[in-house]
């Protein structure tokens, strides 16, 4: 076991004792992200000359994909090239969903954030730092009227390299502006990280920056230093405005992968070439993980028509790993290079492999296209779902309470069995909220939750219900148990394990004549159904409905109510069709009923 494991092992406190696995293969926690990247004419999202009303879906239905390929994190591009993908008081909009600077009547960071957050998978907004244009950009925003692309709004900070604009990094100007843009991000939407890209300068740096190093050297003899300097600065600087906003955003960012120069092959070197000091930023404190593009293949064999050695995953993973000061490194892989003629597709599992061994916590793969043209090799290692690495080096981590009450209704509904978990929620901390809760199952046995195998599903905060299908009865009983998640991944106890087996004993236990809830009517309906329930004696009620994946979604009665019969009117023509279940609540008792609404 790595001395980073050993840490993070010591540093979770958990309510159930969390072994460490015995082979590094799909762990419990290991963060699977994708690089999300909006593109015009390629087959991306949007698909260029798109209906803005089909947009939204499109997007949606690009996260369900990566989720059933196993991903748990969906690195969102919401801002690219000095434009927003969401309605900004201080960039314009992009030009991907309808043009430049044209509002395309939807918010697409708000759909992916509802999106992801529903299947519970984390999103990470992707900030390109001080690149703020390509020769496509600044062409679409030339054709707008009044732009307010930083190009016209400030020129004087934005410098020529080739066809691409920079921002300079040595204006604290420019850096404060940059800032405010991703408060602006941070502050409006529910992100649960930033992740930076190109937080860096371009190859040898910018024209001028010798007349500006002699003009304010601030005390370095080395331009190359100064440099550097002026790129950690934007990072010492943006890290605690974020946290002094959300003390559970994750900050980070996705670095060159070939640090210094070793002398073993021919690259592009984040320390000496771009003047990255990514390293340390973490040794610093002012960054939660990295996660390098190591954009290569195992072994240094030439890729494509190359003659020089190509740089090896395999070394650089290890390297980086080796320099984490006890932080999450997630493992830049490059899906995008095999469709090129790069390297083997075959080599994408044992990057992964790869990646494992090392210690590293995860992988980020670029980019979602890729992944799904590769889904079958790259699902291969994600057999069952896994938890975003957890962040315990942070201060303002805390386990949320754990999840109380969880009982289970196992029932008949037409030609199939529904197991319903039901539970009460927990409590997470000011400094780290409730992020989620993880169900764990296992046939026969009651599961444990520090198994990667027994991991079912994760849900969002908002469920307190979960369900499963199941064809018909189960030969064996299935044993469930929940655990709460916080926004920094810390977990919560362990219920005590519920099953399909002692469904109708822990029915009978709690369904004293004190409570009845009847089937609901009509069933199935298309716009409004009568929900009744009688009482024997005054109770604190709650009637709530949920869909499938456990969202509440209407609240029919909360509060004291007298003894008697009561009905409460279920308004379905805000719903979708679907199965969804009427939960309903007391101190000693639960009831479920069904409703299928039909459109």
């Amino acid at each position: 076991m790595t001395m980073k494991r050993l840490f993070l092992l010591i540093a979770f406190v958990f309510g159930f004792l969390l072994l460490a696995p015995a082979q590094a293969q799909a762990p419990l926690f290991e963060t699977r992200a994708v690089w999300f990247a909006t593109v015009l004419r390629d087959g991306g999202w949007p698909a260029f000359g798109s209906d803005p009303a089909s947009q939204p879906e499109a997007l949606r239905q690009r996260i369900r994909d990566a989720h059933q390929v196993g991903i748990n994190t969906f690195i969102f591009q919401a801002v690219a090239r000095g434009d927003a993908l969401y309605p900004s008081q201080r960039l314009p909009w992009s030009e991907k969903p309808l043009g430049a600077g044209q509002d395309p009547g939807y918010d697409p960071l708000a759909v992916a954030l509802e999106e992801a957050h529903r299947l519970g998978m984390e999103v990470h907004a992707w900030i390109n730092v001080f690149r703020v244009s390509d020769a496509s950009t600044l062409a679409a925003f030339e054709m707008v009227e009044d732009p307010a692309h930083v190009a016209y709004a400030h020129p004087g900070w934005v410098i020529a390299e080739g066809s691409n604009l920079w921002i300079d990094p040595s204006s604290p100007d420019a850096r404060a502006w940059l800032i405010g843009n991703v408060l602006e991000v941070v502050e409006n939407y529910d992100v649960d990280a930033v992740h930076f890209d190109f937080i860096r300068y371009p190859q040898g740096g910018l024209d001028g920056d010798g007349t500006r190093f002699q003009f304010d050297s601030r005390g370095f003899a080395n331009i190359d230093d100064w440099r550097r300097d002026n790129v950690t600065q934007f990072v010492r600087e943006v890290y605690p405005a974020i946290l002094a906003v959300k003390p559970w955003v994750k900050v980070g960012s996705a670095p060159i992968g070939n640090y210094e120069n070793n002398g073993m092959w021919p690259a592009l070197w984040a320390f000496s070439d771009v003047f990255q000091e990514s390293r340390r930023w973490l040794q610093d404190g002012v960054h939660d993980y990295l996660a390098p593009q190591i954009y290569f293949s195992i072994g240094t064999a030439p890729e494509g028509s190359n003659t020089f050695p190509s740089p090896d995953f395999d070394w650089l993973i290890q390297d980086w790993e080796a320099a984490s000061n006890l932080r999450p490194i997630f493992a830049g892989m490059a899906a995008y290079k095999p469709s090129e003629g790069r390297f083997p597709a075959g080599d994408l599992p044992l990057q992964i492999d790869a990646a494992r061994d090392a210690g590293a916590e995860g992988q980020v793969i670029f980019r979602y296209d890729h992944l799904m043209e590769h889904a079958a090799l790259i699902g291969s290692r994600y057999p069952h779902p896994s938890l975003p690495a957890a962040m315990p080096h942070r201060f303002e981590a805390a386990a949320p309470s754990t999840p109380g009450n969880l009982a289970l209704d196992f029932s008949e509904s037409g030609a199939v069995f529904l197991a319903t978990l039901m539970w009460t929620p927990s409590t997470g901390a000011t400094s780290d909220p409730l992020r989620g809760y993880a169900v764990f199952r296992r046939e026969g046995a009651p599961p444990d939750p520090a198994q990667a195998e027994d991991l079912f599903a994760v849900v969002d905060q908002s469920a307190t219900v979960f369900i499963e299908e199941f064809a018909s009865a189960p030969d064996a009983p299935v044993y469930y148990r929940v655990i709460a998640l916080s926004k920094l991944g810390l977990p919560s106890g362990a219920t005590e394990a519920v099953s399909t087996g002692m469904a109708t004993a822990v029915a009978s236990e709690v369904s004293l004549p004190s409570l009845r809830l009847d089937p609901v009517y009509p069933n199935p309906t298309r716009d409004e159904a009568v929900v009744t329930f009688e009482m024997d004696r005054g109770a604190d009620v709650s009637l709530v409905v949920y869909d499938v994946l456990g969202r509440a979604v209407a609240t029919l009665a909360q509060g004291r109510h007298a003894p008697g019969i009561h009905r409460v009117r279920l308004d379905g023509t805000t719903l979708s069709s679907g199965i969804y279940l009427c939960v309903l609540r007391t101190e000693a008792a639960q009831r479920v009923q069904q409703i299928l609404i039909v459109r």
